[in-house]
């Protein structure tokens, strides 16, 4: 399922010429990841999604788990750059 809503969201971001889309507003990226913890943002790519989180999720209640197919990189440094 969340696949598919991907799927819709990068042919529509295709369609007006975009090569790719950043989603961070966390209900969102729940929306079409499946789950994320917070501070999370959803790279949707013409190949390839990834979900990059600045903690490894974990699944607990209210953050869910991601969703399978979907790529997970974790950031370093959850502060940004030092």
């Amino acid at each position: 399922m969340h696949a598919v809503r991907r799927g819709l969201l990068r042919d529509r971001c295709a369609a007006a010429g975009s090569a790719a889309a950043l989603v961070s507003r966390p209900a969102n990226v729940r929306y079409l990841a499946g789950g994320a913890p917070p501070g999370a943002v959803l790279l949707l790519g013409p190949g390839e999604d990834v979900l990059l989180c600045p903690r490894a999720p974990t699944g607990e209640s209210g953050h869910g788990r991601p969703d399978e197919a979907l790529r997970v990189d974790v950031l370093p440094v959850p502060d940004g750059d030092p």
